[in-house]
């Protein structure tokens, strides 16, 4: 096999310090693009018009031998080039002196400065392009032939309709391959030129057989018909890549992927591109990036909020009446979501979604969009502020988010249900699809907002009984059914809702790799606590201190099981479920659980040194 590597003798550049400072506006945060273990990463454009990735190395990180990194990509890079590695464009090392106050003296302290400069990469990372779950189905204890034959026959299946069902046999060489690579004995690993050249024939297949189709479809695209009238389909949610147009206010803001249409003499998938507008709404105001700046103090760190996935979301102060940005201490407080560069595909879908879905609900358990702005690569959301922050923060303990009461909690459950009912009523039909604790936002009287439309569907029409989907979400919240075959429904919303109420009863991480073998799930870890009646309080949060309604966690015991039976029919609506709810609001005050049964004294304690989870119970039970 030809090497396709080469020395090259075209060393990088030198870059000084201040130019760099020059090119990424002194490394400010509209240019940060990443961040890694190592240093901040920046985008930056060269006089040429090239766009580079300026990674800057902290200032002797605390742990971190970044001497020996910074040394060690430089030369690795420099010695060798090659089509699938990213360019060294150049670097920066630079030692400056600057004045410092020491011990009650100015002294002059050495500074390094140093930074590796690439090719930048429109892309970002192949984890931005992947999703999936932590599986916590028994695939380990099946044959290497077992698994291989349950992978293939679940693409062949998501690949049937479609013009890709000729490759599914490459999907099937591919498993093989990865199950080769990660054998236990080393020995009977593959070099990875001989990965290579096996992937290379597949490769080579895929293009043979795709060219064949090509050349076998004669249909024109005016003979397609039988399209199917109750297909749920809606162009707004379910997009893909997006491109930016439609005038300045930026409405028009994505191109969907195609949609299949079947046509009914051959069964050729051809495709239509369908374009997608935010749909207009009078409760969602357009904002302009510069209004947003001044609202936020120019993203200024001290009004930075949180991080996520998608971006960072700071404080920003508008008036009331005209959404106008106002001083600090003005106005109303808004939450503004400034989402990042990366993964740009995926940002669109999502905001879409988002957009469109929250800009024409109402209810008072789901959060408020106030707006959004779409200029040139600036993308914001304006949202309502909470100042509780999310569920899982005072679930967890995080910062200084304070334990919740049981009556606090079951307040927040009976919000985020009627939250999920109000999705689920017949006038809506949506399913959220990424129901977790993370998205349950608490106000200041912990009424629940429930946020995070971006993987919100349209529910099944007509005749339909269910959407089939790529699976998304978050993990350990997914039905099975739905990890299984993508198959998506309501009862997929119930069974995410009951997941939340193991969390809101036990205080226990949906998913916890420091728990036994077969417990690592909360489900699998609860359930058999919830079966019997006399061994829920063993599954009780330790925060509670004992108070609270031995006869109400019963029935959000009972409830939570209903809600993750394996079988989809045999879980209650979200109806129901408000109702059990609004029953247990009902209920007794609170009182000591040590009270509850004569005779035996049951206490639950629990250890989370290192996220580590344990109950102990005297008088009897498990230990």
């Amino acid at each position: 096999m030809e090497n396709e590597s080469q020395h090259t003798s075209a060393m990088p550049r030198d870059f000084t310090f201040q130019l760099l400072k020059q090119i990424t506006n002194d490394f400010s945060e509209d240019n940060r693009i990443g961040v890694g273990g190592y240093g901040l990463v920046y985008k930056g454009t060269l006089d040429s018009g090239e766009v580079i990735a300026v990674k800057k190395l902290y200032y002797k990180h605390p742990g971190l031998d970044s001497d020996k990194q910074f040394q060690n990509e430089c030369t690795n890079l420099m010695r060798v080039r090659h089509q699938n590695i990213v360019r060294l464009v150049g670097y920066c090392h630079e030692i400056r002196h600057k004045c410092v106050e020491h011990n009650g003296k100015y002294v002059f302290a050495m500074v390094e400065d140093r930074a590796l400069c690439f090719e930048y990469l429109e892309g970002g990372s192949l984890d931005k392009h992947l999703s999936g779950h932590q599986g916590y189905s028994k695939l380990a204890d099946m044959s290497s032939q077992e698994f291989i034959q349950l992978v293939h026959e679940k693409w062949e299946k998501a690949l049937q309709t479609t013009v890709l069902s000729h490759t599914s046999h490459g999907v099937k060489k591919c498993i093989e391959i990865a199950l080769r690579c990660v054998e236990a004995d080393r020995v009977k690993r593959p070099t990875i030129a001989e990965v290579v050249d096996e992937l290379s024939k597949i490769d080579t297949a895929i293009i043979d057989e795709l060219n064949e189709i090509d050349t076998a479809r004669s249909s024109p695209i005016e003979q397609v018909t039988n399209l199917r009238s109750n297909q749920a389909f809606n162009p707004c949610v379910n997009s893909g890549m997006f491109s930016k147009g439609g005038g300045k206010d930026g409405k028009m803001i994505s191109s969907c992927s195609s949609q299949a249409i079947r046509a009914s003499s051959d069964s050729v998938l051809l495709s239509v591109d369908i374009k997608c507008q935010i749909l207009p709404s009078a409760s969602v105001k357009i904002f302009s990036y510069d209004n947003l700046r001044l609202a936020t103090r120019k993203f200024r760190a001290n009004t930075l909020l949180g991080e996520g996935g998608f971006g960072r979301v700071y404080k920003g102060w508008i008036d009331e009446n005209t959404l106008s940005p106002c001083k600090p201490g003005t106005g109303i407080i808004v939450a503004v979501k400034r989402l990042s560069q990366e993964s740009l595909q995926g940002h669109q879908e999502w905001l879409a979604a988002e957009v469109n879905y929250l800009g024409h609900l109402s209810h008072p358990n789901l959060v408020k969009l106030f707006g959004y702005c779409l200029e040139d690569e600036h993308q914001l959301l304006v949202y309502e502020f909470i100042p509780r922050g999310s569920l899982d923060n005072h679930l967890y303990r995080r910062g200084p988010c304070q334990p919740l009461s049981w009556n606090l909690r079951m307040k927040v459950a009976l919000g985020a249900a009627k939250a999920l009912a109000y999705l689920h009523c017949a006038e809506t039909n949506i399913i959220f699809r990424d129901f977790g604790s993370s998205h349950i936002l608490l106000d200041r009287d912990y009424t629940a907002k429930l946020a995070g439309f971006g993987l919100a569907v349209n529910g099944p029409v007509g005749e339909e009984s269910h959407l089939t989907t790529r699976v998304v979400g978050t993990h350990g919240y997914a039905a099975p059914e739905y990890i299984a075959t993508g198959h998506l429904t309501q009862k997929c919303d119930i069974y995410c809702f009951g997941v939340l109420l193991l969390e809101m009863l036990s205080g226990l991480r949906v998913l916890d790799p420091n728990r036994p073998a077969g417990e690592q799930h909360l489900v699998d870890c609860a359930r058999p606590y919830l079966e019997h009646k006399h061994k829920i309080r063993c599954v009780i949060d330790a925060n509670l201190g004992g108070i609270y309604s031995f006869s109400a966690a019963q029935k959000i015991a009972a409830l939570a099981l209903e809600c993750v039976c394996l079988d989809p029919k045999k879980r209650p609506t979200m109806d129901a479920a408000v109702s059990v709810l609004e029953g247990v609001q009902e209920d007794e005050e609170p009182e000591a659980a040590e009270h509850q049964e004569s005779g035996k004294k049951v206490t639950a304690s629990a250890s989370r040194k290192n996220g580590k989870s344990r109950w102990n119970i005297f008088g009897g039970g498990r230990s």
